[in-house]
């Protein structure tokens, strides 16, 4: 699911980095069927199936920090039964200031 360009900057935001959102949210994955989307701005050099993230479920819900495993966003699928996308296009943005723009 990631390249290995960005497995190595999401692993090197781990810890304090990640824990003061002081870092990029590199990936964006996204349901292009709907408003749900997933920032991903950290990854456990330990395990790397868990991330940190910022989900946005839906445009009259706020965002939230989440902890969850790339395994799981893998097997996200929407009401037709296809898989969540990578965004090519989106382009990193300092974590903190993402999640102050996603709850405007």
């Amino acid at each position: 699911m990631l390249n290995n360009n960005q497995i190595e900057r999401l692993t090197s935001n781990w810890g304090d980095k990640s824990d003061s959102m002081d870092c990029f949210a590199e990936v964006r994955v996204y349901d292009p069927l709907s408003s749900w989307e997933c920032y991903i701005y950290a990854l456990n050099p330990e395990d790397n199936d868990e991330i940190e993230c910022i989900v946005k479920v839906s445009r009259n819900q706020k965002a939230t920090v989440e902890r969850w495993y790339l395994s799981a966003i893998k097997c996200l699928f929407n009401q037709h039964g296809e898989r969540v996308e990578i965004d090519y296009e989106y382009r990193p943005r300092k974590a903190d200031e993402l999640l102050r723009i996603l709850n405007k």
